[in-house]
């Protein structure tokens, strides 16, 4: 469910200095702004806001190469089936990370997922659903990498729109540790959830009230 095989390429890019791919003179602008849809709101939205006013996405870019995949394509979290993630009908993934050359005490990934079920209640359940597993997780390993400690804990005041979040910490196969919050936040059949990495808990949480306080604010004025 934390979906690692983003972090982890991440991760290994940003700590082992790869270069990412750079704009060419006269090509289009990376990441391109387009009008955010009804399912593509919350923190996506709140950040292209920003670039397009500032130039600046707050010391994060978007990973277009990212934008397709889909975080709980799997239907599985800690070992075991999440049967209502097939009953979705729409499915919008963005994901924003610190560039390349930031030191690796400031890297931080936020990733985001909207998920349009059918109906209000199925999107209550789903969300109930996922979190029962997660908060009941001791160990969930993928591709070698680890995420235990999973904690209920309590999102920001004042949100406005009904949710669950759970904290953890991810450690790679070779030791390093990312302290991990997830969230998802409900506002009738539609729910968002986000996803921060961080290698400090202090700046996680500072970035995961950040991002879904955006959500929040993206779902409670979205009208899809």
């Amino acid at each position: 469910m934390t979906r690692r095989l983003i972090i982890a390429a991440a991760a290994l890019a940003v700590l082992a200095g790869c270069s990412p791919a750079t704009t060419e003179p006269g090509a289009a602008p990376d990441p391109a702004l387009v009008a955010p849809s009804p399912t593509d709101g919350g923190a996506a939205a709140a950040l292209r806001d920003r670039y397009a006013a500032t130039g600046s996405l707050a010391g994060l870019s978007e990973k277009p190469e990212n934008a397709s995949e889909q975080l709980d394509s799997d239907g599985v979290a800690c070992g075991r089936p999440l049967p209502l993630l097939d009953r979705r009908l729409v499915v919008s993934t963005r994901v924003f990370g610190t560039p390349e050359g930031t030191p690796a005490g400031e890297f931080v990934e936020v990733a985001q997922e909207t998920v349009v079920y059918p109906d209000e209640a199925t999107a209550a359940d789903a969300v109930r659903q996922v979190f029962a597993v997660l908060e009941a997780c001791e160990r969930d390993e993928e591709a070698g990498q680890v995420t235990t400690g999973h904690t209920a804990g309590k999102l920001p005041a004042g949100l406005g729109v009904p949710g669950r979040m759970v904290s953890a910490t991810m450690t790679l196969s070779d030791g390093t540790r990312f302290p991990h919050r997830h969230g998802c936040l409900q506002q009738g059949r539609v729910t968002q959830c986000v996803w921060v990495w961080t290698r400090s808990a202090a700046d996680t949480g500072t970035w995961f009230e950040r991002a879904v306080t955006a959500t929040a604010t993206g779902l409670r004025t979205s009208k899809g």
